[in-house]
């Protein structure tokens, strides 16, 4: 039985997450769907309708760099808008300005969720749904938040990467190699990434083609992508389980906090917090949410004192000056990377380490003969681990 309430909530993850996977060949269909489109000269964009999508999609160590703009307007039924959905329990699809010129445009239209989020007038004109974890299941409330703790995150973040990755193994079985992202955090990533522009001197912008010019990558396997990732984030799932008393230890300092009206502070370096968590709807949200940032000199601002709390969950190597910095101000640091602890970084009473082993540079599957590899595990991970740690939280304060 479970014993703590993130090792309830890990448990129930795993369960969604086993689900996900024997729902492979659907959402390689879907990926098949897509790429079809692809191959037959269309053109791929995310609309900004659940705010935090565009940029999760777009601009990603992993993922795709032939992208239109969010705002292009399509031409052809072989373009394809595919984005998710706000919080369909307080969403109105009908005063939502972007969402009517999609639906009205000639995309064709997949979303990362389930058909019942949608109202039924719409559903007729989505060429897929990914499905996904309903948007009240969950755990505890918070005002208007309930559940506090989410799983809808979670699958938003996984059946839309593995979705994804099966559009491009499709696309290898079509002959074509799309143009991925090389995370900036590698050796060479920036001048590789620039040199798919097609540049001139004539006009701007300067656009990345969606597939490569003239490069053969062996065809991958339907479901083999989805797979791969999966195994991923099985692994980092059974060491957030391994922790879950420092899981328990992280929320306690947030209780602490939170009673002594100190300032709890979170950053996860990534593309979708704090925008999908939709704090607009809950100003008074227990823990202070900042943007992406990777330098802990700004990360973690020097406006915390003795006793607040800084939750990092982080992407670039671990700079131990800057941590030092932290903790001997009396700031309690919840920290974490991709790159791991470091040998020579100290234990210290304000120092909480976590081990959140998703792969350096946040990119998961291998693709054979390919210089880079594909999907980004950062947003998953980040999910599991902060609603673990959200559930403990919630636990401590009472929040039923």
């Amino acid at each position: 039985m479970p014993s703590s309430p993130s090792q309830t909530y890990l448990l129930a993850a795993q369960k969604r997450l086993a689900a996900i996977r024997k729902q492979i060949p659907a959402l390689t269909a879907i990926g098949e769907e897509i790429a079809a489109h692809m191959l037959a000269g269309g053109n791929l964009f995310a609309p900004r309708i659940a705010t935090w999508f565009p940029s999760e999609f777009g601009g990603r160590a992993g993922g795709l760099m032939g992208l239109k703009a969010s705002t292009y307007e399509p031409t052809s039924k072989h373009d394809v808008a595919y984005f998710a959905l706000p919080d369909p329990r307080f969403w109105k699809p009908g005063e939502d300005a972007e969402f009517q010129r999609i639906v009205k445009s000639k995309a064709s239209i997949f979303i990362v969720g389930a058909p019942d989020e949608l109202p039924r007038e719409y559903r007729a004109r989505v060429s897929a749904f990914t499905g996904g974890a309903p948007a009240d299941l969950g755990t505890h409330r918070f005002e208007i938040l309930a559940p506090l703790t989410t799983f809808r995150n979670l699958e938003q973040f996984v059946r839309m990467w593995i979705t994804c990755g099966e559009m491009i193994a499709a696309c290898t079985r079509g002959g074509r190699m799309p143009t991925v992202y090389m995370s900036v955090w590698l050796e060479g990533a920036l001048a590789r990434n620039q040199s798919f522009l097609h540049h001139n001197n004539l006009r701007e912008p300067w656009p990345t083609p969606f597939f490569h010019d003239a490069i053969y990558i062996p065809s991958l396997a339907p479901g083999r992508v989805a797979a791969e990732f999966l195994d991923e984030l099985a692994k980092i799932h059974q060491a957030l389980l391994g922790q879950t008393d420092r899981l328990a230890a992280a929320a306690r300092w947030m209780a602490q906090a939170r009673r002594a009206k100190h300032t709890i502070y979170a950053v996860a370096v990534g593309h979708s917090h704090p925008e999908i968590l939709e704090l607009k709807r809950t100003p008074s949200y227990p823990i202070q949410w900042a943007h992406s940032v990777s330098d802990l000199n700004k990360a973690v601002p020097a406006t915390l004192k003795k006793d607040d709390v800084a939750l990092h969950l982080g992407y670039s190597p671990v700079d131990l000056k800057d941590v030092a910095k932290i903790v001997n101000r009396g700031v309690k640091f919840i920290y974490t990377t991709p790159f791991g602890r470091p040998a020579t970084l100290k234990d210290h009473p304000n120092l909480l380490w976590l081990d959140l082993p998703w792969r350096p540079a946040d990119q998961t599957v291998d693709i054979p003969g390919y210089s880079a590899r594909i999907l980004p595990m950062s947003s998953s991970s980040h999910s599991l681990a902060y609603n673990a740690i959200l559930a403990e939280f919630a636990q401590q304060m009472n929040w039923q």
